[in-house]
């Protein structure tokens, strides 16, 4: 295991005296923090050391102590149980019921996922905002030079080429109603909304999911399942 210079996140505990902070409130978002029960009679070496080749893989980064350890890795590979969670600290605690390991993981991937939504909204208002200003500014502009939207234009009158009909060319066709004319899509913000449904749902499924599996895999290493 490699060092890394990390400040322990245990030093700070919340107290009547110290009530807790705003980012403690919010950080739930980013932050997992969970324990597991230590089998009975094992003590805190043991456990650490059947949790240890968790992050004996390639780019962690690990802080040891006597009774817990701090980890980051800021390139996680896909298949790794903790892929999500770039950094994190764990420790042996005594509980009333027995010895448990406390863990809190944070996760750049969640953070990301909760605040995308509330962009993707943003863009499609911002979008829809847009084309009503230029909607207002078109009318605006046709109304300062006297035209109607229902008013049409005089058809131009088709006619042949000279030497197209010397070769008797066919005589051209009038258009169909609507043929000719532009059609301009009209801006809509469905596309944004449907990216801000589809990461809300993500975030929503991987902060259930993958605590799960964080603690399934810490539950059956301390069992020594795997």
């Amino acid at each position: 295991m490699s060092g890394l210079a990390a400040t322990s996140p245990w030093t700070q505990n919340v107290t009547p005296e110290k009530p807790r902070s705003a980012k403690r409130l919010i950080d739930w978002i980013w932050t997992v923090r969970d324990e597991v029960p230590v089998p009975e009679g094992m003590g805190a070496d043991e456990a650490l050391a059947r949790i240890a080749p968790v992050f004996e893989r390639p780019g962690y980064q690990v802080q040891a102590g006597t009774e817990g350890l701090s980890y980051a890795n800021p390139s996680p590979a896909a298949q790794d149980t903790l892929s999500v969670f770039e950094k994190g600290a764990l420790r042996i605690e005594d509980a009333p019921t027995g010895k448990v390991l406390r863990y809190r993981l944070t996760s750049r991937i969640m953070l990301f996922c909760f605040l995308l939504p509330f962009v993707f909204i943003g863009f499609g208002q911002l979008t829809l905002a847009v084309a009503d200003y230029q909607k207002a500014k078109a009318e605006a502009k046709e109304k300062a030079e006297g035209t109607k939207k229902d008013e049409k234009k005089d058809e131009p009158v088709l006619t042949l080429h000279p030497i197209d009909k010397f070769l008797g060319a066919p005589a051209p066709e009038k258009p169909k109603d609507g043929e000719g004319k532009s059609r301009k899509r009209k801006p809509s913000a469905t596309a944004a909304y449907v990216f801000s449904a589809f990461f809300a749902i993500l975030f929503v499924i991987g902060r259930s999911l993958e605590p799960w599996l964080v603690r399934r895999m810490f539950r059956r290493r301390l069992a020594g399942e795997v």
